[in-house]
């Protein structure tokens, strides 16, 4: 009697153990992962050498930005990779007024979209990501100075970082974002098309819903 009741007991805190375990993998992954919106401002400093044999040595771009993001999935609870990988897609839209302090150019304004995804680990409230983008623009190009060669150009951008939600709405964020804008040679060979390929950090605060 005595061995079957220690069996018994034992029987019952493996189920218990597994059951925890069941519940640990659906608990929610951390705060503000179930909403769907995030709206955000942005703001850091770009530092860029133009692509030789350009004449001019580099730019410095001071970004004004406004993103919106949409969540396209649910937080996958597998265990891809021991879990490192769980996490959820977004797409962005953002529209940006770069302030160029150092350079042939006063200003460029440009809008872009792309995917980004975080990595979400139960419990954090730090956020990983990683992102991409394609857009396109207008600057007040100075080809005569060595600028860019036409006003209208393209441009894409990659971003890693993490975000640290505050609350369950409020996060910040801070990110190193690479930039390049160019025309594609459309100007050339009237003027040369002289990329601007810039490096720097970011960072910015958001709210969700």
């Amino acid at each position: 009697m005595l061995l079957m009741g220690m069996v018994a007991v034992l029987a019952l805190s493996l189920a218990s153990a597994m059951a925890g375990s069941d519940m640990k993998e659906i608990t929610p992954p951390t705060v503000g992962v179930e909403k769907d919106w995030t709206i955000e401002l942005v703001s850091g400093a770009l530092f860029s050498n133009v692509r030789d044999p350009a004449p001019v040595e580099g730019y410095t771009l001071i970004p004004m930005v406004a993103t919106a993001s949409l969540k396209l999935d649910d937080v996958s609870l597998d265990n891809f990779w021991g879990g490192w990988l769980r996490g959820y897609s977004e797409f962005y839209f953002s529209g940006g007024y770069y302030q160029i302090v150092s350079g042939p150019e006063d200003h460029y304004e440009g809008i872009m979209v792309g995917p980004r995804y975080n990595f979400v680990q139960p419990g954090w409230k730090i956020v990983p990501f990683i992102s991409g983008g394609v857009g396109l623009g207008f600057i007040n190009s100075r080809p005569q100075f060595g600028g860019m060669g036409e006003d209208f150009n393209f441009s894409f951008e990659v971003s890693a970082g993490a975000k640290y939600m505050i609350t369950d709405e409020w996060f910040a964020r801070l990110a190193i974002e690479y930039k390049h804008i160019s025309n594609a040679g459309m100007s050339e060979p009237t003027n040369p098309n002289n990329p601007i390929d810039a490096l720097g950090p970011q960072l910015s605060v958001g709210y969700t819903f």
